[in-house]
């Protein structure tokens, strides 16, 4: 039986594509497994009907680290998104024509 399939998983949240990966990458760092029902490259395609929603973006965690994963995931997504937020603004700065 394979690592996984041993692992009861708890609902984290629901990230935008750009978000869950930040978030996916940040939680191995930290050693909490983690995945998405959806590889977030892939297209979304909701089969049944437009009305149901995509599980694309829904995190899920080792249901016995879920506190430790949104304590993760609260105090260092922040800090990653305005890091990223300050290098872009660095970038359009450096590129304007004076």
């Amino acid at each position: 039986m394979s690592e996984t399939a041993e692992i009861k998983t708890a609902f984290l949240g629901r990230f935008g594509d750009f978000e869950a990966q930040i978030v996916l990458e940040l939680l191995e760092d930290a050693g909490i497994f983690a995945y998405t029902k959806h590889n977030l490259t892939d297209n979304q395609n909701v089969f049944y009907s437009p009305q149901m929603e995509s599980e694309r973006g829904v995190i899920l965690v080792d249901a016995t680290k879920v506190d430790e994963a949104r304590a993760v995931v609260s105090e260092q997504l922040p800090k990653h998104l305005e890091s990223i937020r300050e290098s872009m603004d660095a970038l359009e700065t450096d590129e304007k024509p004076e």
